[in-house]
């Protein structure tokens, strides 16, 4: 299968190099190679296929500085027990005091089995190409090819599989588990974002660790407990329906039931895909993938029908021509507005107000280049967000949605963490600062999908992206407390910003001029003019809709998931807003000097959510 845009430039062959215009069809109807081939060994041969990549994979190679890698980073978190394997001969022992270590926990083994089961190679073969060392426009991706013969059809696939389950060594390892509470997670994760991948040998990476259930804070105390309550219930039921067994005193219906936990930490370069992608790339490898792909294609079918309606041929041609003329003119008027807006921003935002902030912390020798401030947690119900919502936009006539909500509240906190820094700079009187900004710049990452890879589709690069502008510091900010009214009112304000902004098509116009970027200009230009897009803003937010309830992975259930955005260069602080299985989480990659206290940045966002829900509970009742 071939990329979007890709095709096939050279067969670069394990003895030898010969170059061929063949077509993508040619290759996948070309007949095996014959035995008697003086190109290829007794067992085992393989080609390389380059295909082109895509345009916004390169311009995240050429925008990447040395302090501000193009690699997204995320974890998932699993527990439970895995599926029993009819192979595995110790799963059918009934020996006391058997090893089972390995029931309660994901490994390298499960993950390169569920891997080819799933058949990723096929359908995602791009997780197993890397970037061309002679032309970096280029992924090279291995394809393996057995001399032909008679006999033994089946063994050869298992050879080919195993010749690709090998080199799935090079991007999945075992590490220690971590052993002091979120601090060890929160190191390895930052060594992960600031960490460079060589991307002409792989471009990405999992390591998977096991041990007790919360002891790496992966999987949150709350929901630890929980599950360690349910396990302790569990057993005590499964402890009456102990039996005798034959040669055997007693046997354990489920032998080792203590609970543990399983870390799968990913990361991978833009040059690959997009994080959204990439995780949804990763669910095929849930045991619901086929769920999750036919409720896609349900929707795109309901889509469709939607849009064609009951009506005539003649009347589908006029309504097929007016949106085509609507969608012009959108794209006309809306492209030169968005243009000028930005613009508006470059002008009337000179600097960014952590400037200042980096220039005192250089003074006093804190501005270390390249660390990054880490920490994530679980904020709220999805369903208690959606309800805050409706209560809010019926008391306000709008149509506010979550992630306007939380935008608001990091707004709320990138403003309480300048105050901090002002205050510890030159303490002033709180109504009299000099550099808090009543206005700053968000940059909001956009996927042109909506997150997802549609039926046939594999990974790629769609994403595009817009700044707008809200309000920094407002009274109630500066008194340090203030009336109800006050986080309303931003979140209004907030609102009506991203609502300007997304209905324009500035997401499509950002990603079209990256790619006019990485195919035209050089790249120190293209490093510059992405710098300066971002219009001085303070904090970029993405926002990842999860499922609604949890996925498995090989029988094990997907506990948390939380991912960890690559900070843009000019960009301080990173923030992902994602749901997942009912629940509401964000995360934040900051620089240590921007945001010395990551906890403490994500309990001012909690804040300011009590804050509205209060607000929200008061309008409840009055109304």
């Amino acid at each position: 299968s071939f990329a979007a845009g890709g095709g096939m430039d050279t067969f670069n062959y394990r003895y030898g190099r010969a170059n061929c215009d063949a077509s993508s069809q040619d290759f996948d109807n070309a007949k095996p190679l014959a035995a008697n081939n003086p190109f290829m060994t007794n067992n085992l041969g393989s080609v390389v296929v380059r295909k082109r990549m895509t345009s916004i994979g390169r311009f995240s190679l050429k925008s990447e500085s040395e302090t501000n890698l193009s690699i997204p980073t995320f974890f998932l978190a699993l527990s439970g027990s895995k599926k029993p394997d009819s192979n595995d001969a110790s799963a059918n022992t009934t020996a006391v005091g058997t090893s089972q270590s390995t029931k309660n926990t994901f490994t390298v083994n499960d993950f390169e089995s569920t891997w080819m089961n799933r058949d990723m190679p096929s359908r995602h073969p791009r997780f197993h190409s890397t970037v061309s060392r002679h032309d970096d426009r280029f992924f090279e991706e291995t394809h393996h090819v057995k001399a032909a013969t008679t006999e033994n059809d089946g063994n050869d696939k298992d050879e080919t599989n195993l010749q690709i389950k090998a080199e799935l060594d090079r991007h999945a390892s075992e590490t220690m588990h971590f052993s002091v509470y979120r601090e060890d997670l929160r190191n390895r994760i930052e060594n992960m974002l600031t960490s460079p991948i060589e991307v002409a040998e792989k471009l990405w990476e999992v390591k998977i660790s096991s041990g007790a259930i919360g002891s790496s804070g992966a999987i949150s105390k709350v929901k630890s407990e929980a599950i360690t309550t349910r396990q302790q219930v569990s057993n005590e039921i499964r402890a009456l329906k102990r039996q005798p067994t034959k040669g055997r005193l007693w046997k354990d219906a489920v032998g080792d039931t203590k609970p543990m936990e399983s870390v799968l930490l990913f990361r991978s370069h833009h040059a690959l895909a997009d994080g959204a992608s990439i995780m949804a790339a990763l669910s095929d490898l849930c045991d619901e993938a086929e769920e999750i792909r036919s409720d896609i294609e349900a929707e795109l079918k309901k889509w469709k029908r939607g849009k064609q309606g009951k009506k005539g041929v003649l009347r589908r041609l006029i309504s097929r021509f007016m949106r085509l003329i609507k969608f012009m003119m959108w794209i006309t008027l809306g492209s030169a507005r968005s243009a000028l807006y930005q613009v508006w921003l470059q002008l009337t935002t000179r600097t960014n107000p952590f400037d200042a902030v980096k220039q005192d912390a250089e003074k006093k020798g804190l501005a270390m280049s390249g660390q990054r401030a880490i920490s994530w947690c679980d904020a709220c119900p999805l369903d208690e967000a959606k309800r805050m919502t409706q209560i809010l936009s019926k008391a306000s006539g709008s149509n506010i949605t979550v992630n306007d909500l939380f935008v608001s509240c990091i707004s709320a906190a990138v403003t309480r963490q300048l105050i901090e820094h002002e205050e510890f700079m030159a303490p002033v009187d709180a109504h009299s600062r000099k550099r808090v900004a009543r206005n700053i710049n968000v940059c909001i990452p956009v996927h042109l999908r909506g997150g997802v890879i549609l039926p046939n589709e594999s990974l790629g690069n769609r994403i595009g992206a817009f700044v707008t502008r809200v309000p920094g510091e407002m009274t109630h900010d500066a008194r340090g407390g203030g009336t109800p009214s006050c986080p309303s009112d931003r979140l209004m304000k907030v609102h009506q910003s991203l609502k300007r902004s997304k209905q324009s098509p500035a997401p499509i116009l950002s990603h079209y001029v990256a790619k006019f970027c990485s195919n035209y200009l050089p790249e120190q230009w293209t490093k510059n003019i992405f710098q300066r897009a971002n219009c001085n803003a303070c904090v970029a937010i993405s926002n990842n809709r999860g499922y609604k309830d949890k996925i498995h992975m090989n029988g094990m259930t997907v506990e948390s998931a939380h991912g960890f955005l690559p900070l843009p260069p000019g960009i301080p602080i990173g923030v992902v807003v994602q749901s997942y299985a009912g629940v509401m989480s964000l995360s934040v990659t900051a620089e240590k000097w921007a945001v010395p206290d990551p906890d403490k940045f994500l309990r001012w966002c909690l804040d300011e959510y009590s804050r509205l829900l209060e607000t929200a509970a008061k309008l409840e009742k009055s109304q």
